[in-house]
């Protein structure tokens, strides 16, 4: 058989490589979601994959590594689906409570839930600090909240300011149902609390103006 081109034979390795990157960021989410980081060995992430140990460290410096590309596979993923929920709503504020909703949804799904609530912490926290790493959530945050500030229905309030706030919001609740023994109810719970904090906000602004009106 004729040899191919170096150009298309760098292009098939670099296709046979990816591919082989993806099945292991799978893989590792698959045992992730089941047996947390802790539980996790790269023994198990190679055996399952099928694939050798040297072909992991080829594409990950180890397990730490392996675990944020994860990691921020699964972000993404939510990233995705909680702008997707915004959009669809068009009226401001209908948007920030269906983007949070769509959020406080995926803190009930175990990949969600084991990653990025419960494990993302202690695995990738002092490599964000000492990074200077901004928290991935952020982006989508101000794609939430921009239009509320956009359409002057936060007075006085900057973008970046509001969503770091609504970030520890989330981070709290978030945890507070993946800790929860009965994670549907406390996701109710909290749902609870985001009404009331989005009516109550709402009706101050709205009492403010019509003050200024008067």
């Amino acid at each position: 058989m004729r040899n191919l081109p170096p150009i298309a034979g760098k292009t098939l390795r670099a296709r046979q490589a990816e591919s082989t990157r993806q099945l292991l960021v799978a893989t590792a989410r698959e045992l992730f979601t089941e047996r947390g980081y802790t539980g996790t060995s790269i023994e198990e992430i190679v055996q399952r994959a099928g694939v050798a140990r040297g072909a992991l460290y080829h594409h990950f410096i180890g397990k730490d590594a392996l675990f944020r590309a994860v990691y921020e596979d699964v972000q993404a993923e939510v990233s995705s689906t909680v702008m997707a929920a915004a959009l669809a709503a068009g009226e401001p504020w209908a948007a920030v409570r269906a983007g949070l909703g769509a959020f406080l949804d995926a803190c009930l799904t175990p990949t969600f839930r084991r990653v990025v609530v419960l494990d993302s912490v202690h695995v990738l926290q002092q490599e964000g600090w000492e990074g200077g790493d901004e928290p991935v959530e952020l982006p989508m945050l101000r794609g939430s909240l921009a239009p509320l500030v956009a359409a002057g229905l936060l007075p006085g309030i900057a973008l970046d300011a509001l969503a770091y706030v609504t970030l520890g919001g989330l981070y709290g609740a978030a945890l507070f149902i993946a800790r929860a023994d009965q994670p549907r109810a406390a996701r109710d719970e909290v749902d609870t609390v985001v009404d009331a904090l989005i009516d109550g906000l709402r009706a101050r602004i709205d009492a403010a103006r019509s003050s200024r009106r008067a």
